[in-house]
């Protein structure tokens, strides 16, 4: 699973790039597609993760995810928060993402 949230996060990242050479309303359109699919699918994994999730938590006094479950984790809040940026370029109300 963290080598799929990975290769999830390539493509975001490239699509993110497509939309940024492109720079149209039907392309933005596509892009926050594959956001939104790729954060639900991220988040359905983050929740659903069979494996060990945290580490010993006399280390450091509070929980540790493992490193794996800390990759599924970092990615869904990156491209959750992608996601909302994405949707208040499309609904105007902030362009921080596409200026």
């Amino acid at each position: 699973m963290p080598l799929l949230a990975i290769i999830i996060d390539v493509i975001t990242a490239f699509t993110y790039f497509f939309q940024v050479k492109s720079g149209s309303m039907g392309v933005y359109v596509l892009g926050i597609v594959v956001q939104a699919v790729a954060t639900l699918l991220l988040l359905i994994w983050t929740f659903t993760y069979r494996r060990k999730k945290y580490r010993n938590p006399m280390i450091f006094g509070f929980f540790t995810a493992t490193f794996s479950y800390g990759i599924i984790l970092i990615s869904a809040a990156i491209n959750a928060l992608v996601f909302i940026l994405y949707l208040m370029n499309i609904l105007g109300i902030n362009s921080i993402i596409f200026s």
